[in-house]
């Protein structure tokens, strides 16, 4: 019996706990109703439409489109340089020679090949003129005269020549057989003449044998010569050789006229063209060989290495850099997080860490297909093109890149700081002041983001006003 009324006893006691309890907050709640709100409102914003821009942000350094090291073919001193570290180009300029004389006479001498088949070739082209084929003509009859000569034998005017030569040994002999013999006959007609006046002189035997002198065997010599050289120019052959040379000048004379009367055969014109093809080629090959020793700027652009020195063979490496500076891009590394965004063609801005003051834009123009790994962070790279610029840019520089992944126009953007993420439900919250002392708190539905902002779908209306409170001010039961 006593347990029960302790038991009784015990519900009554709660339930007079109870009611207290409940009139308590009844009556603190009728209070609060009545005095007006603390709130401390820390920042504000009234919506408005505007721009949303979505970018992702990367770093790298400026890399030239087209960076070439230039190398010689040929080994062989450098002669000359003709452009400096620094200095701008154009493409086929001439940076630097070897000094190579033996390729150089080379290629004189194939252009004076050239030279001679290209006027031969256009002798053989060309309408003949009367005065050349006059020429020819008389060529011809110059050469028909020796070959008619060389198929005689011996020159009748060499035959003359030869009896005439042997007849001047004798007449030689016969003076000096004369001046011999004139003593003994003038000692014989003098004795005679004395004879007749009756005086008797003796006069001893003469024999022109036993007076031989020394000029008449020279005299005779040259008979006995002079006689021989005769009989052997009357008795000359032809010359098979005179004949040959005389008889291939007639050939060449008359093909010459009837090519200045008759024209080019299609033969002659096929072998011309060949020889002069042959000789352009040889130019050409000279040439070539000829351009080993130069060193020629493939592109335009700026040197940006020389290592040449006058005088020197040029070294293994590259003899001089060259870099193209009017076009530059830039490699960055995206995250996966991000690179789902990241297109080919989305506009870029640039942020030279040497040029802050210059914003530089740019083209996305390669996004990876391939990532790369480095330990658990996965990144793509994406090549940045750079617009024509007049800044002052230079290779190597590094620079931060903001592409610029979408773009919305005319939409309601919240700063990020005025928006609650509810952690269990990831609902969106707001606070809009709809009064001096009125706040209310409502869900908001989101679209695009970026790191200071956020595209409102829904939940917010243009001109309300927006606020950031303490969250130690805001009372949930005045809303």
């Amino acid at each position: 019996m006593r347990r029960a009324i302790r038991i009784f006893a015990t519900v009554i006691i709660l339930a007079v706990l109870i009611s207290a309890g409940i009139f308590y907050v009844s009556f603190q709640g009728g209070l609060i109703s009545n005095q007006q709100p603390i709130v401390t409102v820390e920042d504000e914003f009234v919506i408005a439409k505007g721009n949303l821009v979505v970018t992702v942000s990367a770093t790298g350094s400026i890399t030239p489109v087209e960076q070439l090291p230039l190398t010689f073919d040929f080994s062989a001193p450098v002669r000359e340089i003709l452009v400096k570290a620094g200095q701008s180009v154009k493409a086929g300029d001439v940076l630097a020679r070897l000094d190579a004389p033996d390729l150089e006479n080379a290629l004189a001498t194939a252009q004076l090949g050239l030279t001679a088949q290209q006027s031969s070739y256009d002798a053989l082209t060309r309408p003949a003129r009367d005065v050349d084929i006059a020429v020819a003509e008389a060529a011809v009859i110059s050469a028909q005269s020796q070959a008619a000569s060389a198929s005689l034998g011996a020159d009748p005017e060499q035959i003359e020549i030869a009896r005439l030569q042997a007849e001047l040994s004798r007449n030689q002999l016969w003076q000096a057989q004369l001046s011999r013999d004139l003593p003994a006959a003038a000692a014989q007609q003098a004795a005679d003449q004395a004879g007749a006046l009756g005086f008797s002189v003796t006069v001893p035997d003469y024999d022109p044998a036993d007076n031989v002198t020394s000029a008449i065997t020279q005299a005779q010599n040259g008979v006995a010569l002079a006689d021989v050289n005769a009989a052997g120019v009357e008795n000359t052959p032809a010359d098979i050789g005179a004949l040959a040379s005389a008889n291939a000048q007639l050939i060449a004379a008359q093909n010459q006229l009837d090519l200045l009367v008759n024209g080019a055969t299609d033969l002659q014109l096929e072998i011309a063209e060949t020889q002069l093809q042959i000789a352009a080629l040889g130019v050409k090959q000279a040439e070539n060989a000829l351009n080993r020793a130069v060193l020629v700027a493939p592109i335009a652009g700026v040197v940006a290495l020389n290592n040449l020195v006058v005088g020197e063979v040029p070294p293994q490496g590259a003899a001089m850099n060259i870099i193209d500076s009017s076009a530059y891009y830039v490699d960055v590394a995206v995250d996966e997080t991000d690179i789902v965004n990241v297109a080919v063609g989305q506009a870029v801005s640039l942020r030279l860490d040497a040029l802050p003051d210059t914003k530089i834009q740019a083209t996305v123009t390669r996004v990876a297909l391939t990532p790369i790994r480095t330990g658990q962070l996965v990144t793509y790279i994406v090549r940045v093109t750079l617009d024509p610029s007049e800044a002052p840019i230079r290779v190597g520089m590094t620079t931060t890149a903001t592409i610029i992944v979408n773009q919305l126009n005319d939409v309601i953007a919240l700063p990020n700081r005025f928006i609650r993420i509810d952690s269990v439900s990831q609902q969106a919250y707001v606070t809009v002041q709809e009064s001096s002392d009125k706040f209310t708190q409502i869900p908001v539905v989101l679209g695009v983001r970026n790191d200071t902002q956020s595209e409102i779908v829904s939940g917010l209306a243009v001109d309300q006003k927006v606020v950031l409170i303490p969250r130690a001010s805001f009372n949930p039961i005045n809303n």
